[in-house]
């Protein structure tokens, strides 16, 4: 039995499924009618022997229990195949019908497949670029980029295998476009392939370019600005800075952090600059709080002056706030030097300064006389009283009790005479402007005072009229004094130049809710409408004996301590000047 079983032929397992023709060795399947009639020969082997016994009975039950087997799996199989072929089918249409580029690549960079969405990106049809390089449809030929991402793509050797970014741009029959390439390693059959997803990007892009053009555009026009300026977003952050910045923090020793304002929070900056100001008890105004207020939109706009001053130089800086525009949230900072315009208005205030003072001495000249008169009137007294002094003192009628008081009033005589200079000598002081508390009615006093002899001497009566209570101003009484002394010796003038029958001026103060009005009214011959404002001017004057510095020095000083100065005519006769003065805020 062993030697018949060793005549039966071997069955190939390399056979077809029975369908010739259809790529056996592809499928792995057995060939069916092959196998079928090498069984049929084995079962007439087996009938065939003379001494056929249980054993051979059994091993054919075998044989076509494996018979049923096999039939069974050749129709799984056959299942199997079609299922692969409708599979395959299913690949090949989503490859060729995807929305998305496809292309499958060797490693000389050669077109193996691509799809329709893919081949569209090249103009040409599919068929015409398989076996084509892909080189040949790159702008300016750029083959090392390519050939580099491909070998990159080759030599991965991870499981499951990486994916690989290049951007690339094509040149299209219709127009260049822009492509990126994501493409990972595939084993197949023939070989290592180089898969690649092509996805079109010019639209974004353009869109980029078109960003970073805006961008750069903005970037121009800031450093194009000669002030130092900060962008900052709603949490403070910087996000960008200008040239001026980047220079003025290079010249000033500041760290590159700085320079580039590189992950730098502006507030925080600011509150520990504040921080430190306050620690060396400078004066220096807070700037953190107005920067977020404008960032909340809870204000439209902040600004603030500051000193930055170093041992090589004194400087001053503007800063000013203003919120981003439109939809967005931030705030823009700008910090301009304005050095010169404090320069500037230091020199014009030693010059107003110095001028106050050549007025000053002008207005001493016009009331020299008056001056003189009223410090003779002291003096004379006390030589009477010196002479009585000397008649108690010796003889018969001495009398030292009534000498005592004589002696008073001498002293009382002088100290009047003391008083007078000393206003004098304070009017007459060439200082910078400074401004302090003092009682209102005091310094109105005092003017009227330096003027009342020269009044008297041209026969007008001076008057003045106030309320019961003045408060405090806070400003610069000498300076105050001159504009009075100015109005009043120039009515005074204007009134004997003038001789009408009333010889008065009226000095009314008005007390406001915020400031404070005096009204220097006089009888003289009034104002020329075409000249009303022209009086103000420098070196203008209604008389030829005068400069023409009063009213135009005058209203200088009156602006300087926050207040105005004008002249109207009065409804009956002369005229009025208005000269305000802000109350004091404490």
């Amino acid at each position: 039995m062993r030697n018949k079983m060793r005549e039966i032929p071997a069955v190939s397992l390399a056979a077809s499924d029975g369908r010739e023709g259809e790529h056996p060795a592809e499928t792995g399947l057995l060939d069916k009618g092959l196998l079928r009639a090498q069984f049929q020969n084995l079962v007439s082997a087996l009938n065939s022997a003379r001494r056929a016994n249980d054993a051979t009975q059994l091993l054919m039950l075998d044989l076509r229990s494996h018979q049923i087997e096999l039939e069974m799996q050749g129709r799984e199989l056959c299942k199997s195949q079609d299922a692969l072929e409708t599979s395959r089918d299913h690949y090949a249409s989503l490859f060729q019908d995807a929305p998305v580029g496809y292309v499958v690549f060797d490693e000389a960079g050669r077109i193996r497949a691509i799809n329709r969405a893919a081949a569209a990106l090249f103009g040409q049809p599919a068929d015409r670029l398989a076996g084509c390089p892909f080189q040949r449809f790159l702008v300016g030929r750029r083959n090392s980029a390519f050939l580099a991402h491909l070998q990159a793509v080759f030599a991965d050797a991870g499981a499951p295998p990486a994916a690989f970014d290049l951007v690339e741009r094509l040149h299209a029959a219709s127009q260049a476009r822009v492509v990126r390439l994501r493409s990972i390693r595939r084993e197949t059959a023939v070989g290592s392939e180089c898969f690649t997803v092509l996805l079109d990007i010019t639209a974004e892009h353009e869109a980029e370019e078109r960003r970073l053009a805006s961008e750069q555009l903005r970037q121009s026009v800031l450093d194009a600005l000669p002030a130092q300026i900060v962008v900052l977003d709603p949490a403070g952050h910087i996000l960008a800075v200008n040239r001026a910045w980047r220079e003025f923090a290079e010249e000033n020793g500041g760290t590159d952090a700085l320079r580039d304002a590189a992950n730098l929070n502006y507030l925080e900056i600011c509150e520990q600059a504040e921080q430190a100001e306050q620690g060396a008890g400078t004066d220096i105004p807070p700037a953190t709080a107005g920067i977020r207020e404008v960032i909340q939109h809870r204000r439209s706009g902040f600004s603030i002056e500051y000193s930055c001053h170093s041992p090589q130089q004194q400087r001053w800086f503007l800063m000013n706030v203003a919120p981003l525009g439109g939809e967005l949230d931030g705030a823009v900072v700008v910090h301009m030097d304005i050095t010169e315009r404090r320069q500037a208005e230091e020199a014009a205030r030693r010059a107003r300064d110095a001028i106050a003072q050549v007025d000053r001495l002008n207005a001493v000249g016009i009331l020299a006389s008056s001056l003189i008169h009223e410090m003779l009137q002291p003096l004379s007294a006390a030589g009477f009283f010196c002479s009585a002094a000397q008649q108690l003192a010796e003889g018969p009628n001495a009398d030292p009790q009534r000498l005592v008081e004589v002696i008073a009033r001498i002293d009382d005589q002088v100290r009047r005479a003391g008083d007078i200079m000393e206003r004098l000598r304070s009017f007459l002081r060439g200082r910078q402007m400074k401004k302090v508390l003092v009682p209102v009615e005091q310094v109105f006093r005092h003017a009227l005072d330096l003027v009342q002899w020269f009044a008297s001497d041209h026969e007008v009566q001076l008057r003045l009229v106030a309320p019961a209570q003045l408060p405090e101003i806070l400003t610069d009484p000498v300076q105050v004094e001159q504009v009075l002394v100015n109005l009043i010796c120039n009515a005074v003038q204007a009134i004997d130049g003038a001789g009408p029958p009333c010889r008065e001026i009226v000095v009314e103060v008005v007390l406001g809710s915020n400031e404070i009005e005096l009204i220097v009214t006089d009888t003289g011959p009034g104002l020329p409408a075409d000249r009303r404002e022209m009086l103000f001017n420098i070196f203008e004057s209604t008389r030829d004996s005068s400069l023409g510095l009063g009213l135009a020095i005058s209203r200088a000083i009156a602006e300087a301590l926050g207040g105005r100065l004008w002249a109207e005519p009065h409804p009956v006769e002369g005229a009025e000047f208005h000269f305000t003065l802000p109350l004091a805020r404490v």
